[in-house]
């Protein structure tokens, strides 16, 4: 079939689909009328639509006509289990908070509404008591209160990824170790037979240790299920497999999973999903029939290892992606250390550059008074082999800011503006990368989908406390990171990171360079110039000017040591 056959058979089907919601069943021979070659597959996909017009649902409607059971919190089950607060009320029930009278313990528990979700709960609890994995929210026990079914869970003290991502946007490492650890999860589930079939960020739940654990086994399958052709279309539609949305039971096993872990994972990247559809009709058509929106499109300064293996896992066909969770995760795991690797082997590469360099007497430093053509109309000129030593230590909490005009980007490396290396870990610093502004902190690096224009005066800015760190540009917040911090004696650096990496070195322009002690911003801000020369450097707290550690000195020269190579 030909690319022009399918965006036709993809516009009738939305042209069916539109009048389906009308009232209207248009018949396939009609549709086809100007291509009747295409009719058959046509009718197919129209078949498999009907199957799964329960996606255009609430997710949160019950099941019957009958209303969802009121709020019955402080009820105590079966001489045990004291409901305490409702967590959230769904489809097929409501889920509490409760303690565990007899284990004095606090747990989940979930009720159904009625006879149908009741029986469904039964099936979930049958399927979860099999599992006996810690990444894996495990079921306690169940019962019957009043006629309804209520099952008895772990309870998880934290949160979904969901609510997660909506407070802070997870680095590149944490997004890849999260789904690699999810995998290696689901695992234990695949090996019983057992495919979840509704892998989602709402799914997922992070622990007080920052552990993820997979919950919500209510739409699982067997794959016995699906031999017996006993298992109906289920998931939730934005990561759903093309399978599943089709209503292709033949090809349904743990490989779907895959297909939703690939989703979650370009959505932790990138912070939206692969499919950038208006509405649910759209987005069924784009899961069946195009291509999704690769990683490196929205942040450029992915490896390109690491959006092939999230495009292999979002594959159309279960054939085309990896053939295990297993083998998922390896590859996955294979790609952290990679970059792990490739990090500690530029920085050797660094030193030994630099003991070379010192040893032909190649390179050659410049102290201040002079600056050698550095500072031009009271701004700064940074070729890509020129930094600034300061003469003051990182020191923590610290606020770094500058105002900056990149020169056009050459390639999609790290360029640092300001930075502090601490040998064996990683420092404190602003980057760009690609061209997205990143920071540096000492677990690792976070970029963000913040692009910084070249040619164009921009103000970067980064808070770094002992337990966050927070990167702006323009005065807006673009990225938050979480992670214990170090110490170290190290100096501030202009223009790279770090007095022993020769590599991420500036190119452009700075101006108006500041460093704050203590956390200067805690919220979004309006940038505003220095009042005194146009480039200055200081260490004070607040407005507080230290004029010790002027930038420039009164000729307009660097009072740092200025290094190029």
């Amino acid at each position: 079939m030909t690319d022009d056959e399918k965006d036709l058979i993809a516009d009738l089907l939305v042209r069916w689909e539109e009048a389906f919601e009308q009232g209207e069943d248009i018949p396939a021979a009609e549709l086809c009328t100007e291509c009747p070659q295409l009719t058959q597959t046509v009718r197919s996909k129209i078949e498999s639509l009907k199957t799964t017009a329960w996606t255009k649902r609430d997710p949160a409607r019950p099941l019957t006509d009958q209303q969802p059971s009121k709020d019955i919190s402080g009820t105590v089950l079966a001489d045990r289990y004291r409901l305490d607060s409702l967590l959230g009320s769904g489809g097929y029930g409501q889920v509490y908070k409760g303690q565990d009278l007899k284990l004095q313990r606090p747990v989940a528990v979930k009720i159904g509404h009625h006879r149908t979700s009741c029986d469904l709960l039964l099936d979930e609890a049958r399927r979860v008591a099999r599992l006996k994995h810690p990444g894996i929210v495990g079921v306690h026990d169940c019962g019957e209160h009043d006629g309804r079914v209520f099952l008895v869970f772990e309870y998880v003290d934290g949160q979904s990824l969901a609510e997660l991502v909506r407070s802070k946007r997870l680095s590149t490492r944490e997004a890849v170790e999260l789904v690699a650890t999810v995998c290696e999860s689901l695992s234990a589930a695949h090996k019983l037979g057992l495919v979840h079939r509704d892998i989602k960020p709402e799914n997922i739940l992070i622990n007080e240790s920052g552990h993820p654990l997979v919950g919500d086994f209510g739409v699982a399958c067997t794959l016995d299920d699906v031999a017996k052709g006993r298992a109906g279309t289920s998931g939730t539609l934005a990561y759903m497999s093309p399978e599943i949305l089709s209503g292709d039971m033949q090809l349904l096993d743990g490989r779907c999973d895959i297909h939703s872990l690939g989703v979650v994972l370009f959505e932790l990247l990138c912070g939206q999903t692969p499919f950038p559809a208006k509405d649910k009709t759209e987005l069924r058509e784009q899961i069946l029939f195009r291509s999704p929106m690769q990683v490196r499109e929205i942040v450029p300064n992915v490896s390109e290892k690491l959006e092939a293996i999230c495009s292999k896992a979002m594959s159309k066909h279960p054939g085309d992606r990896y053939e295990s969770v297993d083998d998922f995760a390896a590859a996955l795991r294979k790609c952290l250390e990679a970059g792990t690797s490739r990090r500690s082997w530029l920085r050797i590469v660094g030193l030994i550059a630099l003991v070379s360099l010192v040893g032909l007497a190649i390179a050659y430093f410049v102290t201040s008074p002079s600056s050698d053509g550095l500072v031009r109309d009271g701004v700064l000129h940074f070729d890509g082999r020129t930094r600034i030593v300061t003469n003051l230590q990182r020191t923590l909490p610290v606020t770094l800011e500058a105002w900056v005009k990149p020169d056009p980007y050459r390639d999609e490396n790290c360029q640092f503006i300001i930075g502090s290396d601490i040998p064996g870990e990683y420092g404190l610093g602003i980057a760009i990368c690609g061209s997205m502004l990143s920071v540096e902190y000492v677990e690792g690096m976070v970029n963000s989908t913040a692009a910084v224009p070249p040619n164009r005066w921009s103000h970067v800015a980064a808070v770094f406390s002992e337990d966050e760190t927070r990167l702006y540009l323009n005065g807006k917040l673009v990225e938050t990171a979480s992670g214990s911090t170090l110490g170290g004696e190290t100096r501030f650096v202009i223009g790279n990171v770090g007095q022993d990496n020769l590599i991420s070195f500036y190119r452009g322009q700075i101006r108006s360079v500041r460093i704050s002690t203590g956390e200067r911003y805690t919220g979004e801000f309006e940038p505003k110039e220095l009042e005194a020369a146009e480039s200055l450097f200081f260490l004070g707290t607040g407005d507080e000017r230290v004029q010790d550690h002027q930038f420039l000195d009164e000729s307009g020269r660097v009072k740092g040591r200025v290094e190029r190579f």
